[in-house]
């Protein structure tokens, strides 16, 4: 069983993702740290991160040689504006539409 440092905005589902690679394996994790699968976490919080039958861990190794932390709840950017656009004749070229 190995252990991963829980960083700011990481949920079970992030951590199950990261160190063994498959969202079924979120079960086992969650099982095995006694949380439930939505509990939040705490950052700096050490979770224990048991094998799973579940697991795929080419995938992990994916995410661990390129040094990656899986992270869906940080801040979310904000929107931008949606631009309009102005659209005639002159935007096309015809013959890119003629069917013939």
């Amino acid at each position: 069983m190995s252990k991963t440092l829980i960083t700011a905005g990481q949920s079970l589902l992030d951590v199950a993702i990261q160190e063994l690679g498959s969202v079924a394996a979120l079960f086992d994790l969650a099982d095995a740290a006694g949380l439930g699968i939505t509990d939040a976490l705490t950052p700096g919080q050490l979770l224990a991160v048991p094998t799973s039958p579940a697991a795929a861990p080419a995938l992990a190794a994916y995410f661990a040689d390129r040094a990656q932390r899986i992270n869906t709840g940080g801040p979310i950017a904000p929107r931008q504006p949606i631009t309009t656009h102005d659209f005639d004749a002159r935007d096309f070229n015809y013959p890119d539409f003629d069917a013939r």
